[in-house]
């Protein structure tokens, strides 16, 4: 099983500029965040009835659950100023 890594910088300072950037920047994170948690829900569904039925996990659900755990977490990283790196807006992966 892999585990997730996340290796953040904090900043030492920040800038008015880079906080302005942020709340705009902040709107279509939470948009793909907000449709990768719903579609991450729905994979989670779909992998306990896979389990309870074929006693196997689908690869390809988890891989969904799996881009939206990472997603998220980088997203967080940034939205609370624990980070400068801007997350992509399209989730890699």
């Amino acid at each position: 099983m892999d585990s997730v890594q996340l290796k953040i910088s904090i900043p030492a300072k920040s800038s008015r500029k880079e906080l302005l950037v942020r709340l705009v920047y902040w709107i279509p994170l939470l948009f793909v965040t907000y449709i990768l948690q719903l579609a991450s829900m729905i994979c989670l569904i779909v992998n306990f009835f896979s389990v309870l039925f074929r006693q196997r996990v689908s690869m390809t659900f988890s891989r969904v659950q799996k881009t939206s755990v990472d997603y998220y977490t980088k997203m967080w990283a940034y939205y609370t100023f624990l980070t400068d790196e801007r997350p992509p807006i399209i989730p890699e992966g």
